[in-house]
């Protein structure tokens, strides 16, 4: 019988017996389709037993073929360790896999037509015999394509048939997202002496890894090389890659280089995919068509047998770390767990490493390799801080100090290209009635809403309320209402007032929700269709484009001073990744940041391209402190539409882990939540801070166990080494 868990709310495991149809089809990691509280789900076997408690058993409908583990079992050793570490229902961690539509939905179908070998090509007209000529060059095509090269009707095609000229037959074909292809410059160059010789020194431990790799390479160094190049030797070896980017923004550049390097075992996982896309590239690698996996974090968690090299590139990056939903797990992690089950190499690569990957790698946990130079001809940029107080005082009251505008406009001269940093969404910051004081805020959360102009409206960026922006204020009718603040859409306008000839492109999460956005806008700076490229930190990492010579951080300071211990690292992290930019084909390349803070040393180590000496000075404070990398963070969360019940188990909670815990861990809270209302639901903390895991894991357990049926107004979240603190 087959031990099964589902994805979807039920938790638990449960028992069915498998028919004697499906004996030898269903073993642990197979989707199978039972009857469930008079529903058909599709759960997932994580066992098999010879005997159950029930007395009673429901049997299996039907399986879903492929290889959905391994031989060894090593994936469902992986997806229970997520469930302990991370502190949840074994069944959660498959969500990423059993999305709805992704197992029951239908193949994709699309007819073609074939020349047949005894066409009776004498007994057709003389008008059906020049649609003939035109046809039998291909060996087969679609009615679309027919339509397109020849200009030939379904009709006229229907007419052939008929006359038994052509063959008409149905076929499965394989959806995969649309990615246009970008052009690319250095890919086919031979890699540099340092290159290869970090190629070596990770392939000498490929029979038996010991510990993960930390590739350090300076922005432009070439790691893309180097994982190309290590892609190629494992596959070579018969074994299968997963390569993991942050944002779907760096999936078309990679997909094209690792496509042009690989050809047709290269497929994607993504969430802008369609689930028929996403269903079929699941389909490829678990019948093992594909070998060659590129996604963001849920990719870590497909099937595939035989992993040998597991890719996590820009490993620092936050969007590792699924927040919003079970199981809270960080892809970068469960990345370093699988290559340790299934004995995989695992690199992780950044210019700027995370703290916890670099004291890992000074500890001797990982190992560490080095790219110091950049590739080519190129060198690091010239990076120069202006002083935003001294603009001010000189009454420029733009967004854009003199050095950066003139810095524009003679880049654009010059025929190259630039790229603008502001992390800021929305046209104005805030809504402000200079009569009564008036600010706009959201119903359902404790946030100012955003102005957008492009469609006049009022947004939260934490729940997605939207409202008309009034034409009056709300609280006392006067007409005196202004938009302070300055968002992305704002320095939009401002550039095109500013060069009105210079071509520009936004790219943030507002123009990028249509599927293909990330990649259209891509394609166009790429061929050199625009100028200037304007975005949020989705244009910060990863993107190589030589023909940009400057980049511009319109406000450096933006994320530097939030409540979270990590923003200096983020600040720092973003305008050295940002600056890395420019000048990546040749010695041309400037940076220019815009700072209300210039003697703040994240951002003076950011523009010396300095990371140790931030690493040092940083680690230093929160050694002091006893945060990561020093020390393991868990946040709990309460969250409830009733402030009173809220408090109440907040506090229950933080009494029973004083009493469990003792002196092992440092208990922070209970509190309100920096965002202590976030659609309607009112949210209290409790910040644990531990130097024994295995002690804060048994604690956290327990609290679980504890707790694990409350009632459906209030809900309880563990999130197990939280990234985002608000």
């Amino acid at each position: 019988m087959a031990a099964v868990v589902f994805p979807n709310i039920v938790t638990g495991i449960y028992d069915y017996l498998i028919p004697g149809r499906l004996e030898g089809k269903v073993s642990p990691g197979t989707p199978v389709l039972v009857n469930l509280r008079k529903r058909e789900l599709w759960g997932v076997t994580v066992g098999i037993k010879a005997d159950s408690l029930c007395p009673s058993l429901k049997e299996v409908i039907d399986v879903q073929g492929g290889r959905w583990t391994d031989s060894g079992s090593t994936l469902m050793k992986l997806y229970e360790w997520v469930a302990e570490y991370y502190q949840c229902d074994l069944g959660r961690v498959f969500r990423p896999l059993m999305r709805k539509g992704l197992l029951h939905g239908a193949d994709k179908t699309v007819q073609v037509f074939m020349p047949s070998p005894d066409a009776p090509v004498a007994t057709l007209s003389e008008k059906n015999r020049a649609i003939w000529s035109k046809l039998q060059r291909l060996d087969s095509f679609s009615a679309a394509e027919a339509k397109e090269l020849f200009g030939v009707s379904r009709s006229a095609l229907n007419r052939l048939c008929g006359a038994q000229c052509l063959v008409r037959e149905t076929r499965t074909v394989v959806r995969e997202a649309f990615e246009p292809c970008m052009k690319r410059s250095n890919e086919k160059g031979t890699l540099t002496d340092e290159q290869r010789a970090a190629v070596d020194m990770i392939m000498k431990a490929h029979a038996a890894p010991q510990a993960p790799f930390l590739l350090h390479g300076i922005t432009g160094s070439g790691k893309t090389h180097v994982y190309i190049e290590l892609a190629s030797r494992m596959l070579r070896l018969g074994k299968g890659v997963i390569i993991l980017v942050p944002e779907i923004a760096l999936t078309p550049q990679t997909i094209q280089r690792f496509g042009e390097a690989f050809g047709e075992v290269v497929t994607v996982i993504h969430s802008h995919m369609s689930d028929g896309e996403r269903r079929d590239s699941l389909q490829e690698l678990v019948t093992g068509r594909k070998r060659v996996v590129i996604g963001v974090r849920s990719a870590i968690m497909v099937p595939m047998e035989q992993v040998g090299l597991i890719i996590v590139d820009e490993e620092h990056d936050g969007n590792y770390k699924q927040s919003d939903c079970e199981p809270r797990y960080h892809a970068r992690d469960v990345a370093v767990m699988r290559g340790r089950f299934q004995k995989a190499l695992v690199v992780l690569g950044s210019a700027t490493p995370s703290f916890e990957s670099y004291h890992n790698a000074a500890a001797g946990k990982y190992r560490l390799v080095r790219l110091s130079q950049r590739f080519g001809a190129a060198s690091l940029p010239q990076v120069e801080l202006v002083d935003m107080r001294e603009e001010r005082r000189n009454n420029n009251w733009k967004p854009l100090s003199n050095r950066l505008a003139a810095a524009v406009a003679s880049t654009i001269e010059a025929g190259r290209q630039v790229i603008l940093l502001l992390n800021r969404r929305g046209f104005s910051t805030i809504l402000l009635c200079k009569d009564c004081g008036y600010t706009a805020h959201c119903p359902n959360c404790t946030v100012t809403l955003r102005y957008h102009r492009a469609d006049t409206a009022l947004k939260c960026h934490v729940c997605g309320h939207f409202q008309q922006a009034p034409d009056c204020c709300p609280g006392c009718g006067g007409q005196n209402i202004k938009y302070k603040g300055t968002g992305i859409q704002k320095i939009e306008e401002f550039l095109h007032e500013m060069f009105p000839a210079a071509r520009l492109l936004r790219m943030d999460r507002d123009s990028t929700r249509r599927k293909g956005a990330h990649a259209a806008i891509l394609g166009k700076f790429a061929h050199h269709e625009t100028d200037i490229l304007l975005g949020t930190q989705m244009v910060a990492k990863g993107l190589d484009f030589p023909g940009v010579a400057l980049v511009g951080v319109v406000a450096a300071d933006t994320g530097l001073h939030l409540p979270d211990f990590r923003a200096s690292e983020r600040t720092f992290q973003l305008l050295t990744q940002v600056a890395g930019r420019a000048g990546r084909c040749d010695n041309l390349g400037k940076v220019i940041i815009q700072t209300y803070c210039p003697e703040d040393y994240a951002l003076r180590c950011a523009a010396q391209h300095d990371y140790s000496t931030y690493f040092k000075q940083e680690s230093e404070n929160r050694r002091l402190l006893n945060y990561p990398p020093w020390g393991r963070l868990a946040r709990i969360i309460v969250v409830g539409k009733v402030e009173a019940e809220v408090r109440s188990l907040i506090t229950t909670i933080a009494q029973e882990i004083r009493a469990a815990a003792g002196n092992s861990l440092t208990l922070l809270g209970p509190s309100p939540a920096v965002l202590e209302r976030v659609a309607n639901q009112i949210r209290h903390t409790i910040l644990l801070k531990s130097s024994h895991p295995r002690k804060l894991g048994t604690i956290l357990r327990e609290l679980r166990i504890r707790h694990h049926r409350l009632p459906p107004s209030i809900d309880l979240i563990i999130d197990v080494d939280p990234v985002n603190m608000l």
